[in-house]
């Protein structure tokens, strides 16, 4: 639907049925030079499973333009991810498509503006099958085409792939893997070009935030930049914003000390990656709290956040913050967690030790989750002495099973609060 910037009217709406009428979903929408909608998603069709679909609404009235469906050989659900158009009206869609190997491909369409004829597309393989299966595609000033999306490296563990295409005819210009660093998983939670072109990715590594510079030129690093939070535990960058001035902005979630996930959004000098601010939200109820978009104002001044916060008796509710540029840094408020935790070796594999030190005799157990939050394995369960004491994780769940390669996260739950360390088990 279209809402009027100044009363939120609906000045138009469109309902959109395909023809088995299931699994119809939009997952990107863009306007095109000619500010007309196009929306891309996946939708039901017979004998073929879920395929891409991009539509196409006059951007005056909603009226319909055209419809457009793509899926992979195998026949298996697929389903488009992104779109973007640039300053053009020939949008650009990137989405996933099941082989049937079971393995995944990123499939990367142009369509003609005009009457959603496919001007090329191309297949890049490797993209992670999973629920997650994020994929991203950006037009820059030239036309040109970039994609990006989380892939398997092996022994570099989960990377971020990178594919720049001619806007003219989908050759590719460049490609390139980036592997934060050694076996930690690197994954991607949103990609855009600045207004030169460059490339700029948030997402997480080792359960830090992490944001990407690329050059748009060549697709070499121009630089990276990573946050811990206070409490070291699981912090994710979800979105990239780039100002006027070239400042580099992202929110995500990032676990504070007792007050659950708080809303973490940081700014970065967008020619260097140096640190300029971060400001920490966290909502009364003192749990769970996550940035999930960036805008800015007309007049560049104005940082609008928006996502959701937990509160007592409402649940989940929608959030919007808004900040005035620059920010002042709070993230050096933050109290020190109530017990020291260490693991050796990090990354590991098979085993792992995590000491624990406490400055009192105090009831605690000691628990390794994975980042769903899922419990794995107990550790301990009862009283404590002061000083040290050590606990072995040998990889594997309390039945036995072997877990994983990935993050996990020791954390220790005493009388004062909660304490947490990332563990990396490699496979």
């Amino acid at each position: 639907m279209k809402l009027d910037g100044v009363t939120g009217e609906v000045l138009w709406s469109q309902h959109y049925a395909s023809e088995g009428a299931e699994n119809e979903s939009v997952y990107g929408m863009a306007l095109d030079a000619s500010d007309d909608v196009i929306v891309t998603g996946r939708m039901y069709e017979t004998g073929r499973e879920d395929e891409l679909v991009t539509i196409k609404f006059a951007g005056v009235d909603g009226a319909f333009q055209w419809e457009s469906k793509e899926g992979g050989a195998a026949r298996l659900d697929d389903r488009a991810l992104s779109v973007d158009c640039g300053g053009t009206s020939d949008p650009v869609v990137a989405g996933l498509v099941q082989n049937a190997d079971g393995s995944a491909s990123l499939m990367v369409v142009r369509y003609a503006g005009a009457s959603g004829g496919i001007l090329w597309t191309d297949l890049q393989p490797g993209i992670v099958n999973d629920l997650s299966g994020d994929g991203w595609v950006a037009v820059d000033a030239a036309g040109d085409a970039v994609a990006c999306w989380k892939m398997w490296g092996g022994a570099t563990s989960y990377d971020i792939r990178v594919v720049k295409y001619d806007g003219a005819d989908g050759s590719v210009l460049w490609q390139r893997t980036y592997n934060h660093a050694g076996a930690s998983a690197d994954d991607p939670s949103h990609m855009i070009l600045d207004a030169a072109g460059d490339v700029l990715i948030a997402g997480v590594t080792a359960g830090n935030y992490l944001t990407v510079k690329l050059s748009g030129t060549d697709g070499a690093t121009l630089w990276s930049a990573t946050y811990e939070g206070p409490q070291g535990w699981y912090d994710v960058a979800n979105h990239v914003l780039a100002a006027p001035d070239g400042t580099v902005m992202v929110t995500g979630f990032s676990d504070g000390v007792g007050s659950g996930w708080d809303v973490a959004t940081l700014a970065y000098d967008g020619a260097t990656g140096k640190h300029m601010w971060t400001a920490r939200w966290d909502g009364e109820s003192g749990s769970t709290d996550e940035g999930r978009c960036l805008s800015l104002d007309p007049t560049g001044t104005r940082l609008y956040v928006s996502g959701y916060t937990y509160a007592a008796g409402t649940g989940m509710d929608e959030l919007v913050l808004a900040y005035s540029l620059p920010v002042t840094s709070d993230a050096a408020a933050a109290p020190l967690p109530p017990a020291f935790l260490d693991a050796y070796p990090n990354p590991f594999n098979p085993r792992v030790t995590v000491d624990v030190r406490l400055d009192a005799p105090d009831s605690a157990t000691l628990t390794v989750r994975d980042l769903r939050g899922r419990e794995v394995a107990v550790l301990h369960a009862g009283d404590l002495p002061a000083g040290r004491s050590a606990f072995v994780w040998n990889g594997r769940d309390d039945a036995g099973r072997d877990q994983p390669a990935g993050v996990y996260v020791a954390e220790l739950r005493t009388g004062r609060g909660v304490s947490a360390r990332k563990l990396s088990l490699v496979r």
